[in-house]
């Protein structure tokens, strides 16, 4: 099938795997969001006993190979937010990428195909239903993406990370199991909130789409804080390279205990479990995580977000009491700068926050997703 053909990076850890195993596929492909989750739903059905192969695209190169995982790679690309002569070309690709993984499947013989969102999963899923082998799709976000709203037509199950979620086929069967998160998250599950008597330690971060904004308003709201309350503050702060400089001169010279202002941290977990406080955007990731870990949040979600998902995620995570949404249309930083001083100096309100959000975790998703596929498996 040309240049493009699908390839198997793990081919010596196929002699290994047991054939009269059931083989289940798991598709994704893209950021972090998408397959972080994928990698625990691997590991999930791995322990349970399944086979397992994992079909991506180009963009999938973030999958960190499990043991006994077949890696393939499929021809895929995005259709949302092009032109017209771009739309066509990547419809070309989806269809040719399918062409492939119908060869694949037919090879394969999954038992079931596990679809993890983004255009990425199209190829592999719209194969599966084309063989009628179980479609079981699982959707990160409050509101139904645009490549599951596609693909639900025919699918077993949406297993959903929020209840309800959007858009989702009055006629499907959706379940909640949560969003799966990070072994190095699931480490730090409901960690005991840090104390804050003599330090307060905020942490503030919005991605790679996200940082910006809160570099250009965020310091703002600092500023405006009493000096009392800025003499206890542990500032971490996420900001894109560019913006490094610009923020970290803005808060030269105040009285923080400490400033951090980096482009990357890859102790999130670390800082997350540290934290008192979160300032963040709406992704599911970032609400997966902060419930799981048990942090109260300022929520303020990305306005660009497809569907205006960010807003309800977070509107389900502030309406339970875990935490604050600000959009970003009514961010006010003298009013920020009021409610921040008020939570600084009534901690108890952070603590019951923290409670709400651990009550909203759900740290065994992957292997509620696993259980879900092993009911449907039984029931061919």
């Amino acid at each position: 099938m040309g240049h493009k053909k699908f390839r198997n990076k793990n081919k010596k850890s196929q002699g290994r795997q047991h054939q009269n195993t059931p083989l289940v596929v798991v598709t994704t492909g893209g950021s972090g969001g998408h397959i972080f989750p994928a990698e625990a739903i691997c590991s999930a059905l791995i322990q349970k006993g399944y086979r397992v192969a994992f079909i991506t695209d180009k963009r999938g190169k973030a999958f960190t190979s499990l043991p006994g995982v077949q890696t393939y790679k499929l021809v895929s690309e995005a259709v949302a937010r092009r032109t017209i002569f771009h739309k066509a070309i990547a419809l070309a690709k989806l269809f040719f990428g399918a062409a492939q993984a119908l060869i694949l499947l037919q090879k394969l013989k999954p038992a079931a195909v596990i679809g993890v969102g983004g255009y990425a999963s199209f190829p592999a899923v719209l194969a599966a239903h084309l063989w009628s082998i179980p479609v079981i799709l699982h959707e990160q976000n409050a509101v139904l993406g645009r490549a599951n709203r596609i693909l639900a037509k025919g699918s077993r199950l949406i297993a959903t990370s929020f209840s309800p979620t959007k858009r989702v086929p009055s006629n499907l069967e959706q379940f909640r199991v949560g969003m799966p998160a990070r072994d190095k998250i699931l480490k730090k599950e409901n960690s005991p909130y840090p104390p804050h008597e003599d330090t307060f330690h905020l942490l503030v971060f919005g991605g790679s789409q996200g940082a910006s904004f809160f570099s250009r308003v965020f310091p703002e709201v600092l500023l405006q804080l009493p000096d009392e309350l800025k003499k206890k503050l542990v500032l971490t702060q996420q900001a894109r390279p560019e913006d490094l400089e610009y923020v970290r001169a803005i808060y030269k010279g105040q009285p923080f205990v400490k400033v951090t202002v980096e482009s990357f941290f890859d102790n999130m977990p670390e800082l997350l479990a540290d934290s008192n406080l979160v300032v963040s955007r709406g992704g599911a990731s970032t609400i997966t995580e902060l419930e799981v870990v048990a942090r109260p949040a300022i929520i303020v979600p990305l306005p660009t977000a497809a569907d205006d998902h960010q807003t309800e995620n977070a509107a389900q995570f502030c309406d339970s009491g875990a935490g604050w949404l600000i959009p970003e249309k009514s961010f006010n930083s003298s009013r920020v700068a009021e409610r921040l001083a008020e939570l600084m100096s009534n901690p108890k309100e952070l603590v019951i926050a923290s409670e709400q959000a651990y009550n909203r975790a759900m740290p065994k998703a992957a292997e509620m997703v696993v259980d879900k596929v092993s009911k449907i498996i039984q029931e061919k």
